[in-house]
C-alpha cells in the first residue's frame, strides 16, 4: 500500500487543564453553520497545514530537537514515517491554528524563558484576525515579538484520515497539551460561534439531550483522553506518560445508509472486506487503540 496523495494535512489541538473542582476539561469550538466542512459540529481548534508553515523564516522560531522527537512518531498513511519537513510543518500549524482559532499562543521569549508577557500577549491578540487570513503573517508577528514557537508542550496524540467516502478530506494529526497558564481562550467568530470548558460529565449530558453535535473522530478521541486520564491519575502524569504513544494512521471506512452512517476501523474483522479506501492494517494495535470501538454509527442530518 501506498501514501494516499493529496488529502490536506492539518494539525488540531487539545487544549487540557485540571482543576479540583472540575477535573479534566479540553476546550471545544463550536464551527459556523454555513461552513463546508463539519458545519455546526463542535470541534478541537485546528486547520489544514498552509505553505507559510514551512516557511525557513519559521524554522528559526523552533528548537529542531522537539520536531526530530516528533517525527519519529509521525507515519503515513501507508505506515511509513513523514519526512522531518512535513513533521515541522504539522507542529507549526498546530501552533499557528490554535492562535488563530482559540487567541492562545503557544510560544516563549526568544531568550528561551518560559512564558509570554501579557504585553506581548495584547500586541498579537490584537492582530489575530489579520493572521487569520494571512498565514504568513504569523511568522512575521514571532519574529516583531522575538518569540520561539513552544513545541515541547505538543504531545502528539493521534492521527486520523477523512473517509473516501466525504467529499472534503483531511489528513489530520491530534496533539494535546496543557494550556498555557495565564491565557484565556476566545473563538475567532469566523468559523467558529463559541467555546467551552468541558469535562467528561458535560460531554456526555450535552450529547446526551442532542444539544451537541460531535464528529466520530473527535467522540472516539475524547473518550481515549478520559481513560488515559484515569489510567495515569492526572493531567501532568497523562501528558509525560503518553509522550511515547505509538500513532498509527486511522482511516475509516463509512457505510451510508439515508440519514444514518457508521464508520468501520481498521482493527474491525471487516474493514478490509468494506468498500472504501483504507490504511494499512497493523496485526497489533496499541491497547489504548484496541479500546476503542471498531465501528461508530452517527446521523448525517445536519
Amino acid at each position: 500500500m501506498t501514501a494516499i496523495p493529496d488529502i490536506p494535512p492539518a494539525a488540531t489541538v487539545l487544549l487540557l487543564r485540571e482543576s479540583p473542582g472540575e477535573g479534566l476539561q479540553v476546550l471545544l469550538t463550536k464551527r459556523a453553520a454555513g461552513l463546508s466542512f463539519m458545519a455546526g459540529l463542535w470541534v478541537f481548534p485546528g486547520g489544514r497545514m498552509e505553505a507559510a508553515d514551512l516557511a525557513p523564516a519559521l524554522a528559526d522560531r523552533v528548537d529542531p530537537s522537539a520536531i526530530a522527537a516528533t517525527a519519529t512518531q509521525m507515519l503515513d498513511s501507508a505506515g511509513e514515517p513523514v519526512a522531518a519537513e512535513t513533521a515541522r510543518g504539522l507542529l507549526i500549524a498546530a501552533c499557528r491554528e490554535t492562535f488563530e482559532e482559540s487567541g492562545v499562543l503557544l510560544a516563549r521569549d526568544g531568550d528561551g524563558s518560559a512564558g509570554v508577557s501579557p504585553g506581548r500577549l495584547a500586541r498579537l491578540a490584537a492582530r489575530r484576525a489579520e493572521a487569520a487570513r494571512d498565514p504568513a503573517l504569523f511568522a512575521q508577528l514571532l519574529a516583531q515579538e522575538d518569540l520561539t514557537l513552544d513545541l515541547e508542550r505538543l504531545v502528539y496524540w493521534a492521527h486520523w484520515i477523512t473517509p473516501s467516502l466525504e467529499k472534503k478530506r483531511f489528513d489530520t494529526r491530534f496533539f494535546a497539551l496543557t494550556v498555557p497558564p495565564d491565557q484565556e481562550a476566545s473563538v475567532d467568530l469566523g468559523e467558529l460561534t463559541h467555546h467551552a470548558w468541558l469535562n467528561e460529565q458535560d460531554i456526555a449530558r450535552h450529547t446526551a439531550s442532542g444539544d451537541m453535535r460531535i464528529a466520530p473522530p473527535t467522540i472516539a478521541t475524547l473518550q481515549d483522553l478520559w481513560r488515559s486520564h484515569a489510567r495515569h491519575g492526572g493531567l501532568a502524569p497523562m501528558l509525560e506518560a503518553e509522550r511515547e504513544r505509538r500513532v498509527p494512521p486511522i482511516l475509516p471506512k463509512m457505510v451510508v445508509s439515508g440519514d444514518a452512517a457508521e464508520i468501520v476501523l481498521p482493527w474491525d474483522p471487516q474493514y478490509e472486506q468494506t468498500a472504501g479506501a483504507g490504511c494499512k492494517v497493523l496485526p497489533h494495535y496499541p491497547a489504548y487503540i484496541e479500546s476503542m470501538p471498531s465501528r461508530i454509527r452517527f446521523s448525517r442530518v445536519t
